[in-house]
């Protein structure tokens, strides 16, 4: 075919246009003899099983097709075998032209996010050529419904047909989970959109924050655009509603185990209802999973196995499996058990989404000795399904010996599967199979005792963990359960424990609530506060209010005080500092009900750093006294954060002296524990009152310090924080270059953990050198932003800084009036809320704008004011900018 000059040549083609043309001269090749010019779009449709208006846009070159359309075209255009491998070999050069094309584009990023696709697929053809005619062909609706009953594997044809159609989506493929029958939360359309944004390449700071604004600026993201949108696991329409385009170019394929009418009644969207597999299909499948010697042993029989599980994919894998763990037992003999247990009259009806999945795994259970099987039921106990050995083993009150062989047996017949060494994940039906039995077969008593002993066990672990990241007494003192032996070496492992066993936590935290263990579910919140504030979890507050309202119940004073306390910190690394204020207040009276100075001072020491954080310093300093008086009188000594926290509030106050001593003293304690995460803290805010009082070379090394702790600690919102403030010492040290570099680092960090105080530091340090460097409108952008997030944020200081800021850029475009009320404004925060430094920061802005107009005695007298603070504080670089301005001015007459 290829050898005649004027007929079709697969080597010819380099790119869409060579494509196009040699598929031409193959289909009027294959058209001679007929009275045709080419073979017609309908018969080549009709030959290779595709909609004529698809075939139409693969020829054409308007879409590329899929290899293995491609492969059928091919071969019903009559090319002979032997130059199969040519013309697919063109497919392949046409797609990299095109992939190299898309790579060399300016466009927005691409997203490939679908999955990897189910190992041993099959059948399904009709399916996955109705989702063609769906989705690609001439159909009105974009958005295509796959439903059916649990094990039918609609996730799986959806991400078949995902893979399969994806070229014809060239603008990208997003996947999302939307865990609408899973055991952990379903998904919020909120969080599905803002992750699609991501990927198409919206800027963390362009994100809106409300539902309908997202899913607005998603419309916009994919308008004019072809995306393939995959939703997996709906739970409703109100669920997918949010996550639709409002164009037709884009797709959309969803999973439920519902029929969602109203998404089709509204929006139109054509449903397709999975049945089982075809019977050829699942007797394949058997095979793969049994063995095809079982099957070709006894074909019959395996047709029969077949239809006795419902020809369902996960109800079949499960019998397979028994099959191949029973070598001896043929095929027939299952059968007979199958319908033994008469699993058809469920099964045939289909009415309950989950009955011949339930039979499956009856069947599988049934074969299990009587240990194994409770062992099994325990297993869903387990609130999101994923289990440790060493905690299956404390719940079941099994010797690990003992437990091993047990393992094995579930693992071999697929009933629990090993993710990772030594930990154990059920699927979600399994799982939901397994607690349903639980509760119908283990009674009251014996289901409490192995619950409490699962949750104790890893309560005692998570604090034990967090005692040696983040040591504190009344931990321990507080905790109900506590293993006897260490279970971490040191608290790098313990780092690594968290962040493996988060989800884990957060989800034993919320049951052991609910379940009336109000003491481990307080220990368990105790122990994640450190966890929470590193990670910004979504956790926090959930995890809290649960555990808050579950010590209320049981009238555990202590506890209240305990979880009110991590309730607060939630609040406050949100801003809301009246709210955490509400909660600390509770707190303290609580505390001070029961008589708790280990309570009482952990308290105060929370309204510290709340007034801190709301520009109360003095009453501030006043709580940290009071706190650290407390421990003085209790341990012996204060401990690193109250040591810092006090140090931060003498150096809001202007003592920058005594600021650092108390800094160097924590740092001197830190060293003493071996409590790295302390002495990260201590460096970290030895810089900031170190870089105040001008011992810039030093406040770098303090800070290169804590940055090299926070990043061995996994301390990700430190590690933000000490960035911003490292670029700050960069800048004042005159490295402009390095100033930006390490801001913007800072910036993404912040941002991403949506820390809005320390992205507004980041932006005042890049306005800042900004201005240094001349570039007054950029430096006006940059802290005009400052001042909108410290305002978010509900940050006097940063409001301060950013409007002194600000003074010098209107200074610098002669804007003298907008100068002068920036500068007043601060000086208005710094009387407010006692801000030493920033008044006389304000001072020397105004003393700058009166010197630009010219009125040298008011001049003087600002710059003087400001002088004094400065030389009182100990600030030598605001002493230096004070000198700087008074030797500017015309000496004073005698």
């Amino acid at each position: 075919m290829g050898s005649d000059v004027d007929g079709p040549d697969p080597a010819r083609i380099a790119d869409v246009t060579g494509f196009v043309r040699e598929v031409d001269l193959l289909r009027r090749l294959a058209a001679r003899g007929t009275g045709k010019a080419r073979v017609s779009l309908a018969d080549l449709a009709r030959l290779v099983d595709v909609p004529r208006s698809t075939v139409h846009a693969y020829i054409s070159g308007k879409i590329h097709p899929p290899s293995d359309v491609f492969d059928r075209i091919v071969i019903a255009l009559g090319v002979p075998r032997a130059e199969w491998g040519s013309w697919n070999d063109a497919w392949f050069r046409v797609a990299g032209h095109l992939h190299s094309e898309k790579q060399a584009g300016d466009g927005p990023p691409v997203p490939r996010q679908l999955p990897l696709g189910v190992g041993g697929f099959v059948g399904r053809e009709s399916d996955l050529a109705a989702l063609d005619r769906l989705l690609t062909g001439s159909s009105d609706s974009r958005v295509a419904l796959l439903t059916g009953m649990p094990g039918v594997g609609k996730s799986a044809v959806a991400i078949r047909w995902a893979h399969r159609a994806a070229p014809g989506f060239p603008d990208g493929q997003l996947f999302a989970d939307l865990r609408g029958f899973a055991d952990a939360r379903p998904a919020d359309p909120a969080d599905v959109l803002t992750g699609f944004l991501r990927a198409l390449g919206t800027r963390e700071r362009d994100l809106p924050r409300e539902p309908d604004q997202l899913a607005a600026r998603f419309r916009s993201a994919v308008a004019g655009r072809r995306v393939l949108i995959v939703l997996d696991d709906a739970s409703s329409a109100e669920q997918i509603r949010p996550l639709l385009p409002g164009t037709p170019g884009c797709a959309v394929l969803i999973t439920s185990r519902t029929r969602l009418i109203g998404l089709v009644a509204r929006e139109g969207a054509e449903s397709r209802e999975l049945g089982p597999l075809a019977v050829d299909d699942a007797v394949v499948l058997v095979g793969r999973t049994a063995g095809p010697d079982r099957v070709d042993a006894d074909r019959a029989a395996a047709v029969e196995l077949a239809e006795v599980c419902g020809r369902l994919p996960l109800a079949l894998r499960i019998a397979a499996a028994i099959a191949r763990v029973r070598p001896g037992t043929p095929l027939a003999t299952m059968v007979e058990e199958l319908r033994s247990a008469d699993p058809l009259a469920v099964l045939d009806a289909a009415v309950d989404r989950e009955t011949a999945v339930r039979t499956a795994i009856s069947l599988s259970y049934r074969a299990l000795e009587p240990e194994v099987q409770r062992v099994f039921r325990l297993c869903g106990l387990f609130p999101a399904g994923r289990i440790t050995f060493p905690a299956l083993a404390h719940a079941a009150e099994l010797e690990p010996e003992t437990l091993m062989p047990v393992m094995y047996t579930l693992l071999d017949l697929h009933l629990v599967v090993e993710r990772t060494p030594a930990r154990y994940v059920q699927h979600a039906l399994l799982h939901s199979w397994a607690r349903a039995r639980c509760l119908a077969d283990d009674d009251h008593d014996q289901r409490a005792r192995a619950l409490h002993r699962l949750i104790g066990h890893y309560a005692g672990l998570a604090t034990e963990a967090a005692q040696l990241r983040h040591p504190r007494s009344y931990r321990d003192e507080y905790a109900s359960f506590r293993h006897r032996e260490s279970s971490f070496s040191a608290a790098d492992e313990a780092l690594a424990w968290f962040d493996v066993e988060f989800t884990t936590l957060t989800a034993l935290a919320r049951q052991a609530a609910e379940t009336g263990l109000d003491a481990l579910s307080t220990q368990l919140c105790v122990a994640l506060h450190p966890e929470f504030e590193r990670r910004r979890s979504a956790e926090w507050i959930p995890v809290s209010e649960a555990s808050l309202t579950a010590a209320r119940e049981a009238g555990s004073a202590a506890g209240q005080v305990l979880c009110l306390r991590v309730l607060s910190g939630a609040y406050w690394s949100r801003a809301d500092h009246e709210q955490a204020l509400r909660y600390l207040d509770e707190a303290a009276k609580l505390a001070g009900e029961l008589n708790a100075p280990n309570l009482r001072g952990l308290v105060l020491s929370d309204l510290g750093r709340t007034s801190i954080s709301m520009g109360r310093l003095r009453d501030a300093a006043e709580y940290y006294r009071q706190s650290v008086d407390l421990e003085l009188v209790g341990e012996g000594a204060a401990s690193v954060p109250n040591l810092v926290v006090l140090g931060d509030a003498l150096w809001e106050l202007g003592d920058l002296r005594g600021a650092y001593d108390l800094h160097t003293r924590a740092i001197e304690t830190a060293t003493r524990q071996g409590y790295a995460a302390g002495l990260q803290l201590a460096e970290s805010h030895a810089g900031r009152s170190s870089q105040a009082l001008g011992e810039l070379e030093r406040a770098v090394e303090h800070y290169r310090t804590g940055l090299d702790l926070c990043r061995s600690t996994g301390e990700h919102a430190d590690e933000a924080s000490v960035l911003a403030n490292l670029a700050g010492a960069f800048r004042d040290l005159g490295d402009h270059e390095n100033a930006l570099v390490v801001a913007r680092d800072a910036l993404v960090n912040a941002t991403r953990l949506a820390m809005l105080r320390t992205q507004a530091g980041a932006h005042h340090v890049i306005g800042t050198v900004m201005i240094e460097l001349g570039d007054v409108e950029a430096a006006r952008v940059e802290l005009e932003s400052a001042l909108d997030l410290s305002t978010e944020a509900n940050h006097p200081r940063g409001r301060g800084d950013a409007l002194v800021a600000l003074s010098a850029v209107h200074r610098h475009r002669k804007a003298f009036g907008e100068a002068y009320d920036a500068a007043g404004r601060a000086r208005v925060i710094s009387t407010e809320t006692g801000h030493s430094l920033i008044l006389a920061d304000s001072l020397l802005a105004t003393a700058s704008v009166d010197l630009e107009r010219g009125d040298v005695p008011a001049a003087r007298g600002h710059a003087e004011q400001a002088q004094a603070i400065h030389e009182q504080a100990s600030c030598r670089l605001g002493v230096q900018r004070a000198d700087a301005v008074l030797k500017s001015l015309p000496p004073r007459r005698r």
